[in-house]
């Protein structure tokens, strides 16, 4: 008997595990064949969440090290999106492990470094092919897949910061912003950065967007950074953010750095609850101004709910049922909408046009949500005062 009552004890708890068990998914791999490099590209790809039903077309985040450095762009983007700092993005990954300073380091003119031990055992000098790549065959690749928007950003750490600096000098107009990671600049003497002095002496570099960040380095690192951001700083009309993060070192850095470098080339996206909440108006223009920015056909689904919120608690009933039903025209999906339509027709007594938007919400709110019994009290509350 208690042999029997452990084995359906088991079974039990495996059915449980097997019932609430579920992966998350945060990505996924792919692989692109390039011609110009004459091999298979790796890359890692994340979708923003509701891809699939949306029909939006999202800005892209291009950046190198994925193998390294995917997991916290993608964690680091997905906080920032929920939290309504920046808009949802596709994220594209570049894996570049074993071809790592060959791509993403221009050539050597320096005759005297060329003749260090280590450039005589190192590939070195595609970055021009690499860019190539990058703009012949990735993009293309990626817009022909994905409904990407025509707004793109790239990011770097370490070489890769050298060579997102590389790119807004060679190709400044293949992206519209640039991240730039604790950047090697020092390379072959600083020339990637004399070469951007004589464009913005000349007037001939565009005026993109640019996050520099680094750690605690010394060296040249920190004597090349020195170098770019007193280059820019001198003609303040570029939209040129510098942060440095002491307590970090060059590898830890990338955490930081990620977290504020979006922050920075999305500064225009947020819009906090006080302003929402000054009115329909405000609201409208904020939505028009960053569709403009980001060249996007979406806005957030917070900031109507923001000012339909602040109506509500003021008992502006009729006002807050504007901001959630214009919400709804452009979200109809959005179960808290409908749930918060429906509290404010019950505050106004209207219980019929009530339930009928807290059994709309209750139908959207899946049954895993953690509001999902909220709602579903939300309807047996209303019986008694029907």
């Amino acid at each position: 008997m208690i042999r029997i009552f452990c084995l359906l004890l088991l079974l039990t708890i495996c059915s449980i595990n097997a019932t609430v068990a579920k992966e998350i998914t945060i990505g996924k791999s792919e692989t692109l064949h390039s011609a110009i490099l004459n091999e298979q590209r790796g890359l890692l790809v994340s979708l923003p969440k509701g891809y699939d039903k949306s029909g939006y077309s999202y800005p892209v985040i291009y950046f190198t090290d994925a193998d390294a450095h995917f997991e916290l762009m993608v964690s680091t983007v997905n906080f920032l999106i929920q939290s309504d700092i920046i808009p949802p993005l596709i994220l594209i990954g570049i894996q570049t492990s074993s071809n790592r300073t060959r791509d993403l380091t221009p050539k050597i003119f320096n005759e005297e470094d060329k003749k260090h031990p280590w450039f005589q055992s190192t590939e070195y000098g595609g970055a021009n092919k690499f860019l190539a790549f990058i703009e012949q065959e990735l993009i293309p690749h990626v817009d022909k897949k994905y409904r990407t928007a025509d707004f793109k950003i790239f990011s770097g750490h370490s070489f890769g910061g050298l060579f997102s600096i590389y790119t807004y000098v060679n190709k400044p107009n293949l992206f519209d912003g640039f991240m730039a990671i604790s950047p090697s600049l020092g390379w072959d003497n600083e020339r990637i950065v004399n070469e951007a002095k004589e464009l913005i002496k000349n007037n001939s570099l565009p005026k993109k967007p640019l996050f520099l960040s680094k750690g605690s380095e010394q060296g040249t690192i920190a004597t090349s950074y020195t170098s770019i951001i007193n280059l820019f700083e001198k003609d303040t009309t570029y939209p040129m953010i510098a942060q440095e993060f002491p307590d970090e070192n060059h590898l830890t850095v990338v955490f930081d750095a990620q977290f504020h470098g979006l922050k920075a080339i999305f500064m225009e996206w947020e819009l906090p609850f006080l302003e929402s909440a000054k009115g329909l108006k405000l609201v409208e223009t904020h939505s028009k101004k960053v569709k403009e920015a980001f060249k996007i056909n979406f806005t957030s689904e917070n900031w109507l709910i923001n000012l339909g919120n602040s109506l509500y608690y003021k008992k502006s009933y009729d006002s807050a049922i504007e901001a959630y039903e214009y919400n709804l025209k452009l979200f109809p999906s959005h179960a808290y909408s409908y749930f918060q339509l429906a509290k404010t027709y019950e505050a106004k007594k209207e219980y019929k046009l009530a339930r009928v938007n807290y059994i709309k919400a209750n139908e959207l709110v899946p049954v895993s949500s953690p509001f999902k019994s909220t709602y579903e009290l939300a309807i047996q509350n209303l019986t008694s005062k029907e």
